[in-house]
């Protein structure tokens, strides 16, 4: 098909157009609505050698920057690592979670230009929210300490319990809703067209004959 007649396939299929559109956008809406509210809570951690802290000279060497950088690094793999998971569930087990659950919650922010570490975790409970955070935190700093044999990691903030849900990008889902409705509009109408066999103008006529046209009769009332 070319442009004109994938515009004229459009415009005569409005209505599937709007139909889809407007059906794509109330599941987006539904979505947000049955959606149960999420919370976050945050643990920021800090990587500084304690042992610099009592010297005169409380500047890191090259050799800490690097260690600091290798740490941040290698955070997630030790953060999800068994031993890591294990102990933490042991601290939260009044939650009854799984470790497939706490590795879904539990996510690690870090950066390694910053020797900032932040873990969160994401839930629909506030309270067990903020507790895996925390607990993740802690057996994060332990298992650090006993791999470097020093106080590197320390804590800046403990994670506190939210009292308001993440924001649910409700807007953002009705229109990827809506846009989804719009493309499956489309191809349906491109489906529909390309096998439909109807003669709409002399070149159909030309381009499935294979013969010229010289004159089209006009549609008259004749009365």
């Amino acid at each position: 098909m070319d442009i004109i007649q994938t515009l004229s396939s459009v415009m005569r299929k409005w209505r599937l157009i709007v139909l889809l559109v407007v059906i794509g956008g109330g599941l987006g809406l539904l979505m947000v609505y049955f959606a149960k509210p999420m919370y976050q809570a945050d643990t920021t951690l800090y990587i500084m050698n304690r042992d610099k802290m009592s010297l005169k000279d409380q500047s890191l060497s090259s050799q800490d920057l690097e260690a600091t950088q290798q740490l941040v690094r290698q955070s997630t793999e030790i953060i999800t690592s068994r031993l890591v998971t294990a102990a933490v569930l042991r601290d939260v087990k009044q939650y009854n979670l799984t470790e497939k659950e706490l590795l879904l919650m539990v996510n690690i922010n870090s950066n390694l230009n910053s020797n900032l570490i932040k873990i969160s975790a994401r839930g629909s409970d506030p309270t067990v929210v903020a507790a895996v955070a925390n607990a993740t935190g802690s057996e994060f700093m332990i298992q650090i300490r006993q791999l470097t044999n020093s106080n590197i990691l320390n804590v800046l903030d403990e994670a506190i319990v939210p009292n308001f849900p993440v924001p649910n990008n409700g807007p953002q889902k009705v229109f990827l809703g809506m846009l989804a409705g719009l493309f499956v509009a489309l191809g349906i109408i491109y489906i529909l067209e390309y096998f439909d066999t109807t003669v709409r103008s002399a070149e159909d006529i030309e381009n499935g004959l294979n013969v010229r046209v010289i004159g089209i009769i006009p549609e008259h009332d004749i009365r």
